[in-house]
């Protein structure tokens, strides 16, 4: 049984290929609600890396899937009168993901 996130997570079971999507699932409206099942041994989930920094968890164990392939990440700013750093911002985040691309 795969553990999904369906309000807050970005684990869908569109990540998985047509012919090997888990059959069952148990659905959760949040990140504790996540944890909380997997911890009783409901199912295991599948989340980004920033999740086991952000959200350590009494008898869960994250491990990495290093094969797994990239999620996008994105920026996001108010529309109307944005931060006067927010360019900044932005072009500092291009700039360490080329850095980390070229390095990889």
């Amino acid at each position: 049984t795969v553990v999904l996130n369906t309000v807050s997570g970005a684990t869908t079971l569109a990540l998985w290929p047509a012919a090997v999507r888990p059959a069952a699932t148990l659905t959760v409206a949040n990140t504790d609600d996540w944890l909380t099942a997997i911890a009783a041994g409901r199912g295991a989930g599948v989340s980004s890396a920033s999740t086991a920094a952000l959200h350590p968890y009494p008898g869960v164990v994250y491990r990495p899937l290093p094969d797994a392939p990239p999620l996008p990440v994105v920026l996001a700013w108010r529309d109307a009168f944005p931060h006067p750093a927010t360019e900044a911002l932005a072009a500092l985040a291009r700039e360490i993901v080329a850095e980390t691309r070229t390095a990889s």
